[in-house]
């Protein structure tokens, strides 16, 4: 296609400011283990491993549009407000909560299969923050993200 051609020869930086302005090419990014780099993407959706407070675990699958913050859970629960959650990979079982940041997850964005983008959202239920960590910044989404990190 023309524009996978056009999209080829374009920098990071480049890349970035385009998909802002169209972001139809959004459709070709991948979520990933930031441990193991298994894809995360099931059906439109990305699957991690929960874990309450009070122990009961689960599945969840998120909304892989950014600010869009609905969820599939199995079982079905309710999330007390501010509830921290334990996120996994359900591939190697390993925890993904940010080091720097430990209220956050991390995933990992492949972009083109060229460009990887650090992901962080809230573990905290009902607290919508999301964050695209690149090499020029950070871009929030999210109707709390602007109290920030």
């Amino acid at each position: 296609m023309v524009e996978d051609i056009f999209f080829d020869n374009l920098d990071l930086n480049a890349y970035i400011h385009l998909t802002r302005l169209f972001p139809m090419k959004l459709e070709k990014y991948k979520f990933y283990c930031p441990k193991c780099d298994q894809e995360l993407d099931i059906a439109g959706q990305i699957h991690l491993k929960t874990e309450r407070e009070n122990g009961d675990k689960g599945d969840m699958y998120l909304n892989t549009s950014f600010g869009t913050y609905s969820y599939k859970h199995v079982p079905d629960v309710v999330f007390q407000k501010s509830e921290l959650v334990k996120f996994s990979c359900p591939k190697c079982l390993e925890t993904i909560h940010s080091k720097a940041h430990p209220n956050y997850a991390l995933l990992t964005m492949r972009v083109e299969n060229k460009f990887d983008f650090e992901i962080l959202f809230s573990r905290q239920a009902g607290i919508h923050k999301t964050y695209i960590v690149t090499e020029d910044g950070v871009e929030s989404y999210g109707e709390h993200a602007s109290t920030g990190l």
